[in-house]
Parts: C-alpha cells; sequence; structure tokens
C-alpha cells in the first residue's frame, strides 16, 4: 500500500511513517500537497489560524486528485475548527444554535425568545477558547455592540470575531463531557470534568480515560451509541466529538467536531470496535490506524 505522511510539527505523520515502514509498506514524508499522487494521505491539521489556512489549503489542493483517500477527509477538513461550518452542516445534532450576521434579526431573538443562560461563540477556537457564557441582557446587549462595530470581540490568538454572532442553547446540569475518538471502525473515549471557572470541559485538563469497558458507566455507555450512530450517518472516519446529556429531552448533543487531539493523552485509552474491547490501546494508535488503512476502511 503507498501511503504519504504529511510532515507535521507533532510528528503524527512521522510516526505513522515509521509504523508503516516496519509493515514494508510504500511511505513517504510529503510537505507539498501537489507531490502525492495515489495511495493514501494522512495530513495532522492544527489550530493554530496561521497554520490551519496553511493546512486546510493543503486539504482543498488534495482533494482535486481522485486517486487519493485522504485521512481525515475533505469535508471533515472543512469542517475542522469552523463552528459556522458545523452548525450549518451539523444542525440535528448540536443544541439548537442559532447564527446572526446583523443586529436586527439578534435583537429580535433577544427581545422575544432569548432564556439565560446561553453559549456565544466565535467559529474557530479549541479548548474552550473563544467560548462565553451569556448570562444576562446586558451580556448579550454587549456582544451585539462588538460583534456589528469596527471594535469586534476580542479572541484567542489576537483574532477578532466580526460581522456575525453564533448563539447556542446551554445544556445545564452537566459535570463533564465524553469525548469520542474515531479512527476507521475503532472509538477511543474520554471523559472530561469541567473546568473549575465555567462548565465547559474542554481544555481542562481534568481527564478519565476509559481504559476498559468496565470504566464506562451506562452514560458513557449511551453516548458511544449516539456517536456511533453519527459517525455512520455522517460517515467520518477520523474523527474526535464532545458530547453532552441534554437532560431535559433525554438525549444526547455533539458541541464540538474535531480532527485534532492531544495525542498522548488517550494512550491508556482502550480500542472498541462495535461496543467490544480490541485489547489495543491509545499508545498503539498508529498500528491501529495502519489496520484499517489497510481494511479498506477509508476508500
Amino acid at each position: 500500500m503507498k501511503i504519504w505522511c504529511f510532515d507535521d510539527a507533532h510528528f503524527w505523520g512521522k510516526n505513522l511513517f515509521d509504523a508503516a515502514k516496519v509493515r514494508g509498506h510504500e511511505v513517504t514524508m510529503f510537505d507539498d500537497a501537489r507531490k502525492p499522487d495515489i495511495g493514501h494521505v494522512f495530513m495532522h491539521m492544527h489550530h493554530h489560524p496561521m497554520v490551519r489556512t496553511f493546512h486546510k489549503r493543503s486539504m482543498a489542493t488534495l482533494a482535486l486528485n481522485p486517486n487519493l483517500a485522504l485521512i481525515p477527509d475533505y469535508r471533515s477538513s472543512v469542517l475542522y475548527d469552523d463552528k459556522l461550518e458545523q452548525a450549518r452542516q451539523l444542525s440535528k445534532w448540536l443544541p439548537r444554535t442559532r447564527v446572526f450576521y446583523s443586529k436586527a434579526p439578534a435583537w429580535s431573538w433577544l427581545e422575544n425568545e432569548a432564556k439565560f443562560p446561553f453559549i456565544s461563540k466565535s467559529s474557530e477556537g479549541s479548548s474552550s477558547n473563544n467560548v462565553r457564557m451569556i448570562n444576562t441582557l446586558d451580556d448579550a446587549r454587549e456582544e451585539i455592540r462588538l460583534a456589528f462595530s469596527s471594535f469586534g470581540i476580542k479572541c484567542h490568538y489576537g483574532l477578532i470575531q466580526r460581522g456575525y454572532l453564533l448563539w447556542q442553547d446551554f445544556v445545564p446540569d452537566n459535570a463533564y463531557d465524553v469525548r469520542i475518538v474515531a479512527i476507521g471502525n475503532k472509538r477511543m473515549m474520554m471523559v472530561r470534568d469541567n473546568r473549575e471557572d465555567r462548565p465547559m470541559a474542554s481544555g481542562s485538563g481534568r481527564i478519565h480515560p476509559i481504559r476498559s469497558l468496565n470504566d464506562a458507566n451506562p452514560e458513557v455507555m449511551n453516548a458511544l451509541a449516539k456517536a456511533e450512530v453519527f459517525f455512520r450517518a455522517e460517515r467520518f472516519k477520523w474523527c474526535g466529538i464532545d458530547m453532552v446529556f441534554d437532560k431535559a429531552n433525554g438525549k444526547w448533543l455533539i458541541i464540538e467536531v474535531t480532527v485534532g487531539w492531544t495525542m498522548h493523552s488517550y494512550n491508556e485509552c482502550e480500542f472498541i470496535e462495535n461496543f467490544k474491547p480490541t485489547g489495543r490501546k491509545g499508545s498503539d494508535v498508529w498500528n491501529v490506524l495502519l489496520d484499517e488503512m489497510e481494511k479498506g476502511s477509508f476508500e
């Protein structure tokens, strides 16, 4: 099998390259998206805005070649760190989300329908950066004032949110979220406790890897069942999702979709397939990925 590995700064491509070499595959490192000609292409994308822009452009170039199987696929690269696009394409899986591109509809919703608190998000940002709790009418009014002015809303990495507001229902009474990662047909799971200062788990560092199915309580297994429906319906093969439980409506909701994560945090997680243990751990992720590639999961 011919494999192309992007030469990224976090060595994901190099790690896959080394594992593929051991198996005897024809494998090549690349840094120019015009070079891969045929086979599988693995590309680690990063959320820093300057790097992410380059990675998205590279994925767009790779997607022009029908002889390449991309990991992640092109659609996932478009959705990556773009909450506006996630809201557009994946709204049925998310908490109720509204996007406003001018003051008038934002004011109308605020005056007639708003229930506090709710969540405001910038389109870009990871680890709960650029995610804000809107607790009061004054908070919301200030968001409208800034977003539709020359000032904008200051965000992480010196970015400015301007010209839109993305307001999402807050899902209360969750002390944690559940992160589920799909690699081909394999899954890894992790429970992440909320930050101490706000009810958001992403980036808290308070993680509980699911080391075996014995670690997974019924709530986590229910989240996995919902995730399985999502991955199969949307055909995502390299994807991580963050989930919280909507107690009022009795269902799990997705609050984030990503193609990048802190890989070493999953070393102790057990890979699961069809709700059964595989005996493989996250520390063996590159061989698991190769297993899935060899089975044709990404074609």
